[in-house]
């Protein structure tokens, strides 16, 4: 295994960041960033802290979008696993009024759903499509099994077919021709509205 694709100094991550150590170490205490996440690894000037990648800097993002909007015990309680980790069924589905229950209804009953999957849904029901456009995307996504690791969405149409993109970033977004945009949203601020308005909720939906 390379290290240097897995894990990055903490040194690297200030630096790519451009967070403070301080910043870094009260997250920390907050519970914003899970404790073992500080790797401590021998290296040529003795003992280095290290980080596994991904997860750091994906998580620094979600930290620094997020901390103006909520407290740092509401970040604490949408970044904890335990919340990512609610389930619900397709009944439970019908409880949520940002998702078109047109949508619901056409939506697998034998499944459980995330509130990845609820964030997802709620920025469809909100976009203008089709109630057959939005049951594709949403089955094209369900069947990607990768909204739990996604930031944005772009949702377009090419010759009257809508399709969807996941982006870690829309800067720069472009379409060439015969592309139409219709909606760009964060699925990570979706999801995070849905997870802070039912979070206390949830065990009686």
């Amino acid at each position: 295994m390379n290290t240097a694709t897995h894990l990055i100094s903490k040194k690297d991550l200030l630096l790519m960041t451009g967070i403070s150590y301080g910043q870094l170490y009260r997250w920390k205490r907050q519970g914003l960033i899970p404790e073992e996440w500080f790797l401590k690894q021998s290296a040529y000037t003795g003992q280095e802290t290290f980080f596994p990648r991904e997860q750091i800097l994906s998580r620094i993002q979600s930290i620094l979008e997020l901390k103006d909007k909520y407290s740092f015990d509401e970040l604490a309680d949408l970044l904890s696993p335990k919340a990512s980790g609610i389930e619900f069924s397709w009944d439970e589905l019908k409880a949520f009024p940002e998702v078109n229950g047109e949508l619901v209804s056409v939506l697998p009953a034998n499944r459980k759903y995330t509130y990845s999957d609820l964030g997802f849904f709620s920025a469809l029901s909100s976009l203008p499509l089709s109630g057959q456009a939005r049951a594709e995307l949403a089955e094209k996504a369900l069947r990607s099994q990768s909204l739990h690791a996604v930031k944005n969405c772009a949702v377009f149409s090419c010759e009257e077919k809508v399709h969807f993109a996941f982006l870690n970033s829309v800067e720069g977004l472009f379409l060439d021709d015969g592309l139409h945009l219709i909606g760009v949203f964060s699925l990570e601020e979706e999801t995070a509205k849905i997870k802070m308005k039912y979070k206390k909720k949830s065990t009686n939906l």
